[in-house]
């Protein structure tokens, strides 16, 4: 075989150092590693089952070994050396055993993509759904390499990395996992990227072969470049529609990538400026001429129509007009050892104003049922501040008794606020007349006389009793005060209770039950139920009446 320039010079020198017995040592290579046998086929669906289950399990390693076990570059390399030759016998056998080969390696992928269990797929999957013409370049140096490998021996073992840059079987086993999957758009990528390195190695071989002196070429009929481009002229214009269509792919993906970035940058500054906000995750979604934005923000408090409206209208004049935002918050609060950080002063202010106002209501609950405790039946329904002015609040006192407070009454709770608080506060009593009668009477008629003896350990053992089983199914709720007295065959206990929620009629059993156990089996419990609870930012306060300083009381 002689290779021939345009003036009809040889081109040994192009011919590297192969001899003669080289050249037919390598075509009797390339022809066995192209020829249809068991051993190739029973390599294919190892290499198959290998890249299978290592895509689905997400591993490079695998996959990567699958690539080594693969046998398909041969009969392209053999595809490449009888299109060059005009050999219709090795161009037949090697295109036999290609195409079985990929028929096999898709099938078999399917037949374990319908199995059960299958996982969602993963990045090395979608990853070989998407060529870009990169997949191009590669193949066609993955080629070149190796057919200057087989050429020359002495870099050979070079074969193994080819094998692992070419990645031919994981886009077919991509291709039958997808197929199995019902994903026909990602099944088509993944073949699309099979052909583009089918095609691209040929080529890429072809052109080494020629150098190689592997072509036999007759001056008469044409030049080598002519010759060249007879034979793989079909090859070529396929290869370059690919690498136009492969990188128009690569621009948009560059233009998706790049419209991510400037997403997240543009609404990560625009989040900023709610103190304590963040970006924490950006989706994207492009539908017709619209582009819709998903942003999830970790933020003290949710973002408002106004602050959505502001970052999609940024976005509209920045980067596209046609653009629709959804943003989620989660709520979230940092804070370090001194307290809650990313606050505002006028959030702080709000917040000191509140804790006061707890402070104050805390206190005046205090001081107000000791007082009314020596009004019988006397209790105390809600309080609340009605304004804080100059330090000057006005409380309001909603209080249940069986007779109205009168405004002397009045008068001396707000004298005894006003000396226990340190600070003038107007204080507003509601009465609700209120009776509470049995079958036999009304009750708290009439002044009950001081326990002692027996009957005030009783109440003492009573009073412990329902504030332990309060604490342990109401943690937050708070005994206000509490009333009993036989009643026929067993003893009635009333009590009134503040708690974050209503108790239902099997929290009120559940007391009950536990009194019985407790103190006395005949005991029959009814509750008033005050909905409040005593609360801090962080948690809820039990017992916070009894717990403050006396300089504070």
């Amino acid at each position: 075989m002689e290779i021939f320039t345009k003036d009809g010079e040889k081109l040994n020198e192009l011919r590297g150092s192969m001899s003669r017995e080289e050249r037919k040592t390598t075509y009797e290579e390339i022809r066995l590693s192209s020829s249809p046998s068991p051993s190739f086929y029973m390599l294919v669906c190892i290499s198959t089952i290998i890249a299978s289950y290592g895509l689905l399990a997400g591993s490079t390693a695998v996959v990567i070994g699958a690539m080594l076990v693969a046998p398909l570059m041969g009969p392209i390399f053999g595809i490449a050396l009888g299109l060059s030759n005009g050999d219709n016998t090795l161009l037949k056998s090697a295109l036999l055993s290609e195409f079985i080969g990929i028929i096999l390696a898709i099938g078999l992928a399917y037949i374990i993509g319908m199995l059960p269990l299958r996982p969602e797929f993963g990045p090395e999957i979608i990853a070989r759904t998407q060529p870009t013409v990169y997949d191009i370049i590669i193949a066609l140096t993955s080629g070149l390499a190796g057919a200057y490998a087989l050429v020359h021996k002495r870099i050979s073992p070079a074969l193994p990395g080819v094998a692992i840059a070419t990645a031919l079987v994981p886009p077919l086993a991509t291709c039958g996992l997808c197929l199995a999957a019902h994903n026909y758009q990602l099944a088509l990528g993944a073949l699309l990227l099979f052909s583009a390195n089918l095609i691209a190695i040929e080529f890429a071989a072809a052109s080494v072969y020629a150098i190689a002196g592997l072509i036999g070429f007759d001056k008469r009929n044409g030049s080598l470049f002519t010759t060249f481009l007879k034979r793989f002229g079909v090859s070529c214009i396929i290869l370059t529609i690919m690498a136009v269509f492969l990188t128009n792919t690569l621009v948009q993906v560059y233009n998706e990538r790049a419209l991510g970035d400037q997403l997240r940058l543009l609404v990560s500054e625009q989040v900023k400026t709610t103190l304590g906000a963040s970006l924490s995750e950006l989706r994207y979604e492009k539908q017709g001429e619209n582009l819709q934005v998903m942003a999830v923000v970790m933020t003290p408090r949710e973002l408002s129509s106004r602050n959505v409206a502001e970052i999609e209208q940024a976005i509209q004049q920045h980067i596209e007009p046609n653009a629709y935002l959804i943003v989620r918050s989660l709520i979230s609060r940092d804070a370090d050892r001194n307290g809650q950080v990313f606050i505002s002063k006028s959030e702080q202010q709000i917040l000191n104003q509140q804790l006061t106002i707890n402070e104050l209501q805390s206190k005046t609950i205090q001081i107000l049922n000791e007082e009314l405790a020596r009004i019988p039946g006397a209790l105390i329904d809600n309080v609340s501040i009605q304004k804080m002015q100059d330090n000057n609040p006005v409380i309001m006192v909603e209080v249940s008794a069986p007779t109205p407070i009168d405004p002397q009454h009045v008068a001396v709770l707000q004298d005894k606020l006003n000396l226990q608080l340190e600070k003038p506060i107007r204080l507003i009593v509601r009465s609700i007349s209120t009776q509470i009668a049995d079958d036999n009477r009304y009750l708290f008629e009439e002044e009950l006389e001081p326990l002692s003896g027996e009957d005030l350990e009783f109440h003492n053992k009573l009073e412990k009793a329902i504030k332990d089983q309060l604490y342990r199914q109401k943690p937050a709720g708070k005994l206000l005060d509490f009333h009993y007295g036989a009643k026929e065959d067993y003893l009635l206990v009333l009590m009134q209770v503040r708690t974050p929620e209503i108790m239902s009629p099997t929290d009120v059993r559940i007391m009950e039950q536990a009194l019985q156990e407790q103190i006395d089996e005949n005991i029959r419990v009814i509750i008033r139920c005050s909905v409040g609870v005593d609360a801090s930012s962080d948690y809820y306060l039990r017992g916070y009446d009894e717990n403050l300083p006396q300089a504070l009381r």
